[in-house]
C-alpha cells in the first residue's frame, strides 16, 4: 500500500459570533475570529481567535472540552482534530553476541569491543530500533574481555557497562573455547526478558576453536533445531527458525586457530548468516579489518530485512504545542483510489480485537509509541492500492460500540 502525503481532518467544530475556530489558516481570521472567541468565553484555539497566528489570534494549542459559552465547544460533543500520517515502523532487531574470552583471543576480543559502538550506530541511522545481548567476561589483568563505551553500553566497568533497554551484558558463564553452544542455549531464560515478539534476531559466534560439549551431539543442524525449539519467540511458520546465526571463526587450520570450526560453519549456512575467517586476526590491524567486515555484512542484512510492518506505525508527533493524550487518539484509513474513508475502532489490546470490526490497539497503552491493526484490519489496510493511514489528534477515541 502506498503512503501519500499528510492531510488534516476534524471531527467537528462550533463557531460563535466570529469566525469558525480552527487550526492554521483555517481559524478564524482578524478581529471577527477574535471576537467571536471572546464572547464565547473558551474558543477552540487559545488565544480566543480560532486560528493559529498570523491567521488570527494570539494562541496555537487545541483546547479541547473548553466550553460553556456561546462560541466554545460543548463538553463532550464537539471537538477538533488534526491529522497526522502514521509511517510505517521497522522491524526492530535483537542481536545476541557469545564471545570467546579464552586466553587465545586477545585481539579478537578488543576487536569486537572496537566495533561494537559503529556496529549498532549503522543500524540505528537506518531507523531501526536495536537491542544488543552480550554473553562475554569481563577483562581481567591480562586475560581478554568485553566492556562496552557509551552510547552503547555505560562506560562503567563491566559488568556494570549493560544499559537497558539497549545493550544488556551477561557477564558469566562466559563463553570458553568449546562451549559457545552450551552457553548460548543454557543461559537463555536469562537473556530471553531482553529479546522482543516482533524483532529480528540474529546470533554471532566470535571463537577460534570448534563447537562442542553440546549434548545429544554436536552438529549446526542439531543446535539450530534444539535452540529454536526453546521458545515459541524463536520460531516461525511451521516452527522453523525465525532467527539467523552469523559468525567469526576459523575456515582452516591457521597459525592462529585452535580448530576449524566446521560446526560453526554448518548451523551458519542452517540458518543464512554470514561469516568472516578469523584466521586474517593475526595482528590489530587484520584483526580490526576482519570485524569491520563481518559488522558492515551483518549490519547490511539487518537493514535488509527490516522492511516497514504493514500494519504498525510510529505514532505522529503530535501538533506543535501539544502533548499526546492517549484518550483522545482515532486511526482512519483513507483509500483514496475509491475515494472510502474508513474508521478503525481501539481495543484494549491485540487479545480483544473484534473477529467483524478488527481495530487498532497501542504497543503500551500507559505510554504508547505505536499504533498496531488488528489482524482483520490489516487484510483492509493491504487491500487499498493507493491511500494512507492517518491518526488524529483531539477527539475522544472512539471504541467499538457496544
Amino acid at each position: 500500500m502506498a503512503v501519500i502525503a499528510a492531510a488534516t481532518g476534524s471531527c467537528s467544530s462550533a463557531s460563535g459570533g466570529g469566525g469558525t475556530g480552527g487550526f492554521g489558516n483555517q481559524g478564524g481570521v482578524g478581529n471577527a475570529g477574535n471576537a467571536g472567541g471572546t464572547a464565547g468565553g473558551g474558543g477552540v484555539a487559545a488565544g480566543g481567535g480560532g486560528g493559529v497566528p498570523p491567521s488570527g489570534g494570539s494562541g496555537g494549542s487545541i483546547l479541547l472540552d473548553a466550553g460553556g459559552g456561546g462560541g466554545g465547544v460543548e463538553p463532550d460533543a464537539q471537538c477538533s482534530s488534526v491529522g497526522q500520517v502514521a509511517k510505517p515502523t521497522l522491524k526492530p532487531a535483537d542481536i545476541i553476541w557469545a564471545v570467546d574470552t579464552s586466553g587465545s583471543m586477545v585481539e579478537e576480543a578488543a576487536a569486537v569491543q572496537q566495533n561494537l559502538n559503529g556496529f549498532a550506530q549503522q543500524i540505528v541511522a537506518s531507523g531501526i530500533d536495536v537491542h544488543v545481548i552480550m554473553l562475554a567476561t569481563c577483562p581481567f589483568w591480562i586475560l581478554p574481555g568485553i566492556s562496552v563505551a557509551p552510547p552503547l553500553g555505560t562506560g562503567q566497568p563491566c559488568p556494570n557497562d549493560t544499559n537497558l533497554p539497549g545493550y544488556f551484558h551477561q557477564a558469566l558463564p562466559g563463553v570458553q573455547s568449546t562451549d559457545g553452544m552450551k552457553v548460548l542455549y543454557n543461559q537463555f531464560p536469562n537473556y530471553r526478558p531482553h529479546l522482543r515478539a516482533n524483532s529480528l534476531k540474529y546470533v554471532v559466534i566470535v571463537t577460534d576453536d570448534e563447537a562442542g560439549d553440546f549434548p545429544p551431539g554436536v552438529t549446526g543442524a542439531n543446535f539450530v533445531q534444539q535452540f529454536t525449539a526453546l521458545d515459541p519467540i524463536l520460531q516461525g511458520a511451521s516452527g522453523q527458525p525465525a532467527w539467523s546465526m552469523s559468525g567469526v571463526y576459523a575456515f582452516t587450520m591457521c597459525a592462529n586457530a585452535a580448530n576449524v570450526g566446521t560446526t560453526w560453519a554448518n548451523a551458519i549456512q542452517q540458518t543464512g548468516g554470514v561469516a568472516t575467517d578469523i584466521c586474517g586476526c593475526t595482528t590489530p590491524q587484520g584483526c580490526a579489518t576482519q570485524f569491520q567486515q563481518i559488522t558492515n555484512q551483518l549490519a547490511t542484512k539487518i537493514v535488509e530485512g527490516a522492511q516497514a510492518l504493514d500494519c504498525e506505525w510510529t505514532i505522529p508527533v503530535p501538533p506543535a504545542g501539544q502533548q499526546l493524550d492517549p484518550g483522545k487518539v482515532n486511526v482512519e484509513l483513507i483509500d483514496t483510489t475509491n475515494g472510502i474513508q474508513t474508521k478503525f475502532y481501539k481495543v484494549s489490546d491485540a487479545a480483544s480485537c473484534d473477529p467483524v470490526l478488527g481495530g487498532w490497539y497501542y504497543d503500551d497503552n500507559t505510554t504508547p509509541t505505536r499504533v498496531i491493526a488488528c489482524p482483520q484490519s490489516c487484510t483492509q489496510i493491504k487491500a487499498v492500492a493507493t491511500g494512507n493511514v492517518n491518526v488524529l489528534f483531539g477527539c475522544a477515541t472512539e471504541t467499538i460500540p457496544e
